[in-house]
């Protein structure tokens, strides 16, 4: 049976993908140690599924409809830079969630609940809202980013409504993800 790689994500609305690009261009003029996400790929995760069989392709969408009808749409602030695994060593530069994140938290608990039923693994660590900027080339630049980090970590750069799920095809290409939405969904 073929498989797809595949992924689960809110959408952004473009004048904060065009925010989180102006950021990464300001950082990308203080540091070439990161291969930095293109703003129109900015998007937060909700559940990575990898290879996924197409056979399933057709009940994730019905367990995102289903998801959808009892969800309104949340707000959440967008702030503060980040490193995981953390900003002393840091192989994947983010930008966090924070305050109250309750309505997507519980969201996104269901979700893997309803995916866990045809099959899916759960998550074993607590899921941790965070919109990836970049990924660190090996070795380079980790006292640089650090100060980085530390210069963005407590700046501001909005908020938005999250009313979108896309269930995401992501192909690997040699100059990077290409996306394509398999379903579209209005919370």
């Amino acid at each position: 049976m073929a498989k797809i790689r595949t992924f689960i994500a809110l959408e952004l609305p473009p004048g904060l993908k065009q925010v989180l690009g102006d950021l990464q261009q300001d950082m990308r003029s203080r540091t070439d140690c990161v291969r930095w996400v293109k703003p129109e790929h900015i998007h937060l995760t909700l559940k990575f599924l990898g290879p996924t069989e197409e056979s399933l392709v057709e009940p994730i969408g019905m367990v995102l409809s289903n998801l959808a009808k009892g969800a309104v749409p949340f707000r959440t602030q967008v702030a503060g830079l980040g490193a995981f695994p953390s900003s002393r060593n840091p192989k994947v530069i983010w930008v966090g969630m924070p305050g109250e994140q309750r309505d997507l938290l519980l969201f996104q608990g269901k979700l893997e609940d309803a995916l866990a039923l045809i099959g899916f693994t759960k998550e074993k660590r607590s899921f941790a809202p965070h919109l990836t900027l970049g990924r660190v080339r090996e070795g380079r630049g980790k006292r640089e980013l650090e100060e980085l980090i530390g210069h963005y970590e407590s700046r501001d750069l909005g908020s938005f409504t999250a009313d979108t799920i896309i269930f995401f095809r992501s192909d690997l290409q040699p100059s990077g993800p290409v996306y394509s939405a398999l379903k579209t969904i209005k919370l």
